[in-house]
């Protein structure tokens, strides 16, 4: 039965065709996320975050070892605990003391040594990534290309720096 869809798929990948390819599995991924999610919006938002992320790995030139229908079905799963995950407080905190920041130069400044002090007791690591992703807002992929790191790596240097400055005490 997938012997068929799973060539054509091969197909569409060795042809480089990515968004045809995963616009052909987007009904499929409309369908889980309608029993995954409380709303129609919730559904649609969710399987147009997982073709997205789909898309933007393939175009990147992501390639999988098991079909392509398992990754779809698994990166809409994904997607699907991410949209009811609860925001990370940390990180909540964090973007939102950057959003507070002027765009005066003197309060930039100001801000600048803030997020700094905040920074600190961190590797030098994980103060670049955290300064990419809340700086220059800048999504884990494109961090890892800029530090030629893979995007996991990325993800856990900024995991545990968060993790770091969760324990630390209150002042």
């Amino acid at each position: 039965m997938h012997d068929a869809r799973d060539e054509e798929d091969r197909r569409l990948l060795e042809a480089g065709r990515f968004t045809e390819l995963v616009e052909s599995y987007y009904g499929a991924m409309l369908d889980r996320t309608r029993i995954g999610t409380r709303t129609e919006a919730d559904s649609i938002a969710v399987a147009a975050d997982a073709a997205i992320r789909l898309l933007s790995e393939l175009k990147r030139g992501r390639r999988y070892r098991v079909p392509f229908r398992v990754v779809v079905h698994q990166v809409t799963t994904w997607k699907i605990k991410e949209h009811y995950a609860p925001p990370r407080i940390q990180e909540i905190e964090l973007q939102e003391w950057l959003d507070g920041a002027s765009t005066e130069s003197e309060s930039e400044l100001e801000a600048d040594a803030g997020f700094d002090a905040l920074l600190e007791g961190l590797t030098e690591l994980e103060q670049t990534v955290l300064r990419l992703h809340y700086g220059e807002r800048l999504d884990f992929q494109e961090i890892a290309a800029r530090l030629e790191k893979e995007p996991n790596a990325v993800h856990q240097i900024h995991y545990r720096a968060l993790e770091k400055l969760r324990r630390r005490e209150p002042e």
